[in-house]
């Protein structure tokens, strides 16, 4: 079969993969902002595995002529544009909590691309390195140009936009499958609708998403609970590949807007008319102020107020941050914020903020908070922090929610860049996730000054806001550490603090101290004993994080049981269907014998390759997330050359003879199990290497890295498909659906192994099954058997 022949073939894939790694962003991105953040993760977690379920069903069908590939390509657009509708639509406003339902509806397009997939690779198997590499050149494009549609369209107007995509592949499919003209008019012109009303819509807002009246307060966003209410209204709204960001009004409210990132705790935007700072004084009288009084009031009655000179506000949002820094009399104010929509709002309401990023000394950055750190070389008197992790949590928190802001390694790089006499403050809204910062704090004391426990607690201090005002603002807690231990002369100065602004001390040193933090103070506690009295008495983990487990906001001590379901249900699919092909292929009596090497082997192969790739690919991503800045742009880089390089590799694979793909794909399977062990060893050292770089060399450097390893990563699971019809007891549909199915697997165990050991354990995890997989695939190279 010829390349020529198959242009028709590999455009269909291409252009299916693309709308399949599309789709599946944008459903991310609008189950980011519909549900929570872990259902947003497991949307990724659907999508793997309807592709897998449709292999097997696949498996079933291929018998059939090339008609009902046409077919499935219309399902899949028709599901896809369904699924656009029916979660804003019927979904959120009558079922919120359904969360099985929403799980449902994302994985029907999946399951029409799997199955059209797997047709397509089972009928030109012969082709299987071209088709393979046109797959991975679709979903690396769609890394990138899903940023674009993003961007150019928003979350749910793209998944729209994507569904007119796919009608157009349909157009194609069609064309091949009956050879008629005609054929092509119906999904050519629901192409063209998609098209129209994704446009028409992202100006209009025809349908979009609805408040959210009846449902369970803890489950709904808050932004969609605010608008149930009838009081509130959105006035401004930017849908764009990092996040949904909505301005809303309060009725009666005329002097702050609240500003929502995917319908979570909101920013606020105060009122400043004609830019008078006067009208943001009252902030200062809120647990926003502290800080600032920490470092400007006199320590002793008669003393002149200090002066204040660089603040870095991290998460700067409306702007809160900066006008407490100007009334605080900063020289110079470093804004940072990661979301770009926070500067577009920021000049758009210009007149109401009185157009606070543009004060003298003011400077606006839109960057990554941790990445803006690790470059910066300026010094600090003041790192401010507030409500930087936005979802609302309860003591078990929510399942695997990351914050590189929050590490240890964050701390440590605070503290680099405090001045001698500067502090860093959190402000955020939960009591356990204020113990996890203190005693990260008070860690980061210790291994930077050598002192011990009770030493480095003097560098330390916590308050909250009194239990009754809770509901009136998420403002609650207040960590801070100073670079120079509070001594007895500040004494009067925390005390004056406290009481001022009627806060209670829970960790203040030579005011008050709780238990079991009073026992540090003491020198009877280390951390590891406040870690331990926690978890035994009200079972959630506050222990520090790192980057390589970044699960700040995660207080669960266990593994949540829906990722276990996850994992497990993964497993028996496998185990289960691959029971039922066997016992076919064995009733068939197609003359093949059937053994562990022609059946049970392939499987193993295949199964560990899709596990495999999800563990190197996650945990290497995760732990380069920081190196460009902005968290969107490093993934789409680090995917579309990863999946680039794939696609090179699997046409480098399709140009082999036949007789040498079993040594090609097992040589591939060992260079990616050596290449990916190295980088899990030393992945840290590198990353760290590269941020002193400038952001050209690092792009290039990261560009350079994924490419290369991608070109191995993308031989082995063509070169199965090519065996398998000639040498194997399977068909390629079924291996298609084990591969997509463990890559389930490999998904969610890359994140459960980042949880409990770190995100590098994942690499080197993902390196011992492309080891495994080459050892299976050598004892496979003896198998010559042509039936």
């Amino acid at each position: 079969m010829t390349l020529q022949r198959t242009r028709p073939v590999l455009l269909v894939v291409f252009l299916l993969s693309f709308c399949g790694l599309g789709t599946e962003i944008a459903l991310t991105r609008v189950f980011a902002v519909v549900l929570r953040y872990h259902f947003a993760f497991l949307a990724i977690a659907i999508a793997l595995c309807g592709l897998g379920l449709g292999g097997y069903i696949a498996h079933w069908l291929r018998e059939k002529g090339e008609r009902i590939i046409a077919w499935l390509t219309i399902g899949f657009a028709a599901t896809t544009s369904f699924a656009a509708w029916f979660l804003p639509a019927v979904l959120l406003p009558n079922f919120p909590t359904a969360f099985w339902l929403a799980g449902l509806v994302a994985l029907l397009p999946f399951l029409f691309l799997g199955m059209t997939m797997a047709l397509l690779f089972d009928r030109y198997s012969a082709v299987s390195g071209y088709l393979y590499g046109a797959d991975l050149l679709g979903a690396a494009l769609a890394a990138v140009g899903s940023i674009l549609v993003l961007n150019a369209f928003g979350g749910l107007n793209a998944v729209i936009f994507f569904a007119g995509v796919i009608f157009l592949a349909a157009a194609i499919t069609q064309s091949i499958a009956f050879k008629s003209f005609l054929r092509l008019i119906l999904p050519l012109f629901l192409g063209l609708v998609c098209f129209g009303f994704s446009y028409a819509n992202r100006s209009y807002r025809i349908f979009d998403l609805p408040p959210v009246r009846h449902a369970r307060p803890e489950m709904v966003k808050p932004m969609l609970a605010e608008l149930a209410t009838g009081k509130s209204k959105i006035i401004a709204t930017i849908w764009d590949s990092f996040a949904r960001t909505d301005v809303v009004k309060d009725e009666g409210v005329d002097d702050l807007l609240h500003i929502y990132t995917d319908g979570e705790v909101p920013a606020l935007m105060v009122r400043l008319r004609k830019g008078n700072l006067k009208d943001g004084e009252w902030l200062m009288g809120t647990l926003m102020g502290v800080p600032y009084a920490l470092l400007t009031f006199p320590k002793d009655k008669g003393q002149k107020r200090r002066e204040i000179n660089s603040v870095l506000a991290l998460g700067s949002g409306g702007g809160v941050d900066v006008i407490c820094s100007l009334i605080a009399g900063a020289k110079r104010v470093d804004a940072v914020d990661v979301n770009p929509a926070m500067k577009v709002f920021a000049e758009k309401f210009r007149d109401f903020n009185g157009g606070i990023y543009e004060k003298p000394g003011v400077r606006f950055y839109i960057a990554e908070a941790r990445a803006f750190v690790k470059q910066t070389r300026n010094r600090y008197d003041l790192v401010i922090m507030a409500l930087t992790q936005t979802a609302t949590m309860g003591k078990a928190g929510l399942a695997l929610v990351e914050s590189y802001v929050h590490t240890k390694d964050a701390c440590h790089d605070y503290w680099r860049v405090l001045s001698d006499k500067g502090i860093v403050a959190l402000i955020t809204q939960e009591p356990a996730l204020a113990l996890r910062w203190w005693l990260t704090c008070l860690e980061v004391v210790q291994e930077q000054t050598g002192k011990n426990p009770s030493e480095a607690a003097l560098h330390l201090g916590w308050w909250e806001l009194p239990r009754e005002l809770w509901g009136a603002t998420p403002y609650r807690q207040l960590v801070v550490m100073s670079k120079r231990p509070f001594s007895k002369d500040d004494a009067e100065l925390l005390l004056t603090v406290t009481e001022r602004w009627k806060i209670i001390p829970v960790f203040v040193p030579f005011v008050a101290a709780d238990e079991p933090l009073r026992e540090v103070a003491r020198g009877d506690y280390t951390a590891e004993d406040v870690i331990a009295e926690t978890l035994w008495r009200y079972q959630i983990n506050v222990r520090p994080v790192t980057d390589d487990a970044p699960f700040f906001v995660d207080l669960s001590p266990a593994i949540p049981p829906i990722m276990w379901q996850f994992i497990v249900s993964a497993i028996v699919i496998v185990f289960a269907f691959g029971l039922i092909a066997g016992l076919a292929e064995w009733k068939k009596s197609t003359g093949r014998t059937l053994s562990l090497r022609t059946f049970g082997f392939p499987t193993l192969y295949v199964a560990l390759l899709g596990v495999g790739f999800m563990f190197v690919e996650i945990g290497l991503m995760q732990r380069t997330m920081l190196l460009l800045g902005s968290p969107t742009h490093t993934l789409a880089m680090f995917v579309g050359a990863l999946l680039l390089g794939g696609a090179v590799g699997s046409v480098l694979t399709q140009r082999q003879a036949q007789e040498k793909l079993c040594d090609w794909a097992a040589t591939a399977c060992a260079l990616v199990a050596a290449t990916s062990a190295v980088l899990g060893l030393f992945i840290s050292p590198l990353v760290n290497a590269l941020h002193e770089l400038p952001l050209a060399l690092r792009a290039f450097s990261l560009f350079a890295l994924t490419f290369a390893l991608g070109i191995p990563m993308g031989m082995p699971f063509p070169s199965a498909m090519r065996l398998a019809p000639i040498f194997w007891a399977v068909s390629v549909s079924y291996l298609w659906g084990v591969n997509g199915v463990t890559s389930v697997v490999g998904s969610v165990g890359a994140v459960l192994i980042g949880k409990l050991f770190g995100y590098s354990k994942a690499v080197i995890a993902g390196a011992v099954c492309y080891l495994l997989a080459a050892a299976i695939m050598r004892k496979m190279c003896g198998v010559r058997e042509i039936h």
